[in-house]
């Protein structure tokens, strides 16, 4: 599942509601997920997707990684596949995204 574009329910921080958005899938605990959100309208990310990253499936649009905004999910939120990203821009991902949040020192 790492590495893997899905759509999912995703809810807003007072968990009023919710909207329908691509995740990628960074990382697996159990049943659950940590999740990135990807986005064609947040200009404050350097992370960018598009068909030429992924090794199969498909964007409607090249999209951005909201980055370091992660979260977990249930692995049932994610209900539909959109692709997989190749091995070179899970690493950019990763180094990003650990970067923004200090993992790296």
């Amino acid at each position: 599942m790492v590495g893997k574009i899905y759509l999912a329910k995703i809810y807003f921080t007072d968990l009023s509601e919710y909207k329908i958005r691509p995740v990628l899938v960074i990382k697996e605990l159990g049943e659950d997920c940590v999740c990135l959100q990807l986005t064609t309208q947040y200009q404050d990310s350097n992370i960018t997707i598009s068909n030429s990253d992924l090794i199969d499936g498909e964007l409607k649009k090249e999209s951005l990684v909201v980055v370091p905004k992660n979260f977990t999910l249930h692995s049932s939120i994610l209900f539909k596949y959109l692709g997989t990203l190749n091995q070179k821009k899970q690493e950019d991902v990763y180094k990003i995204f650990c970067q923004k949040i200090g993992c790296n020192g």
